[in-house]
């Protein structure tokens, strides 16, 4: 995960042909609820101010403050009850959200941002993942996202700076040996 973003701005054309592909990620009932905003200008920077991560990235990762776009991987669990109400899906109950036991309109915007992570990496991008632990729903409104609408973090997009180095978790915190997290038949 980048954590020093490079200023430069982003060629529009190319955030949108990466969130194209990165769409692609498996669609529960293929509901397609999984919506991509990319935010870049004074939206950005209105995101920054109304969830407050402006303070708290200045204090602990200044960096990821030039990212040039934020991406704000949503969730519409609409669509998800609509098509499980219609016929070839129906019978099951999930025309109701409270019936899924794993809401699949959230593992498929994982999903999907997965894909954009990955591709973001292939294509030489920084990017990074984090959650939005403050005003999440006030930020939404102001971008005009449906109150129904979820989301699910968001993505930093941009170049690397020169001097981004790993730090976070995964420097002071070993990766779990396999025998203890891959089971086999049994846990």
């Amino acid at each position: 995960m980048t954590r020093r973003f490079d200023p430069a701005p982003l060629d529009p054309a190319e955030v949108h042909q990466l969130l194209d592909l990165a769409r692609r990620a498996p669609s529960a009932g293929y509901s397609q609820g999984v919506h991509f905003l990319a935010l870049s200008g004074a939206a950005l920077a209105g995101f920054w101010r109304t969830t407050g991560a402006d303070e708290w990235f200045a204090e602990v990762q200044g960096g990821v403050l030039q990212a040039p776009v934020v991406v704000l991987p949503l969730a519409d669990p609409v669509a998800y009850t609509s098509r499980y109400s219609e016929g070839d899906k129906a019978g099951h109950g999930l025309e109701r959200a409270e019936n899924w036991e794993v809401p699949f309109w959230l593992t498929d915007a994982a999903m999907a941002t997965q894909n954009l992570l990955l591709l973001a990496q292939d294509r030489g991008l920084g990017a990074l993942y984090f959650g939005i632990f403050r005003n999440a729903r006030a930020a939404l409104d102001e971008l005009g996202v449906p109150g129904h609408v979820l989301q699910v973090g968001a993505v930093a997009l941009g170049y690397r700076a020169a001097d981004d180095a790993p730090s976070g978790s995964a420097r002071t915190r070993p990766r779990r040996d396999p025998v203890d997290v891959i089971h086999r038949d049994r846990w």
